[in-house]
């Protein structure tokens, strides 16, 4: 009998250990990795704040007019030295408008403004003022001064400028390098450099009566051309002065052309040339 019982007992216990190993082993299994949560779509409110563009800047107008006229105009004559060429061409009163409100800053939607009426008496005499000179001093017209408005459209601000002297410079050859007009220097501030050197350039100058230079021996062609100019005037420094032989042409020796230096370091991007016009035979 009491084999009988340890023989159930043994079985008892067999099945004990046999169960407590199954269990064991599910707990010891490896799980699967957990699976991260799907990321929530971007809020309405998060999408129009990363849309929202940078603020811009705000412009001072009183500031700014009040710097571009202590910058730009003349220290001894008190006026403001601009260069165009053709009269209706690039003397309009849309890039006179222009070359100011860009060289003080203003944003496009700001406007400056003249009179027409002024402007048309600018034109008359600007036209009747002939082809302009190259030297220093020549190709000026002196108006009377007039108003100039700086208004912000957005805002509805105005500024008058009352009395602004202009002073206005002649250069035909500057319709290929600036079309629409420029800042230009007063005579007394220009480069002394570029102006000393003007007498020399203006031997080769022609006229009705001398529609041709003879002194010319070099090959027609636009780099012996400019050579011939550097070493005549002696601007040899090519990083300092700017030459361009305007409306020259290698394939038609004996027309005019012009040729004209000009100051690379001018200040405050202001045009400073000196030129002649000029044909080889």
């Amino acid at each position: 009998m009491k084999k009988i019982i340890a023989i159930i007992l043994g079985m008892i216990m067999l099945l004990a250990l046999v169960a407590c190993g199954t269990n064991g082993g599910g707990e010891t299994k490896g799980t699967e990795p957990a699976t991260a949560a799907p990321t929530a779509p971007a809020t309405d409110e998060a999408t129009e704040s990363e849309s929202e563009t940078e603020p811009t800047e705000e412009i001072n107008l009183q500031e700014k007019v009040d710097a571009f006229f202590e910058k730009y105009m003349c220290v001894t004559h008190n006026k403001l030295d601009i260069m165009f060429n053709y009269a209706g061409a690039s003397f309009t009163i849309e890039n006179l408008t222009n070359i100011i409100k860009e060289a003080a800053g203003l944003p496009e939607s700001f406007t400056v403004e003249i009179d027409e009426a002024d402007f048309e008496t600018f034109l008359e005499n600007y036209q009747g003022a002939g082809d302009g000179g190259g030297g220093t001093g020549n190709g000026f017209y002196w108006p009377d001064p007039v108003d100039v408005k700086f208004s912000n459209p957005a805002t509805g601000e105005e500024i008058v400028k009352e009395q602004i002297s202009f002073s206005f410079r002649k250069c035909l050859p500057s319709s290929e390098i600036y079309p629409n007009g420029v800042l230009g220097t007063c005579p007394e501030d220009g480069n002394m450099t570029l102006q000393a050197a003007y007498g020399k350039l203006n031997e080769t100058a022609i006229s009705d009566d001398v529609p041709a230079y003879e002194g010319y021996e070099g090959e027609y062609t636009a780099e012996a051309v400019e050579s011939f100019f550097r070493e005549l005037t002696g601007l040899t420094d090519k990083d300092a002065y700017e030459f361009y032989a305007i409306g020259f042409d290698p394939e038609a020796k004996g027309e005019p052309f012009y040729a004209l230096f000009s100051d690379k370091n001018a200040p405050d991007g202001k045009f400073d040339a000196v030129w002649v016009e000029t044909a080889f035979n």
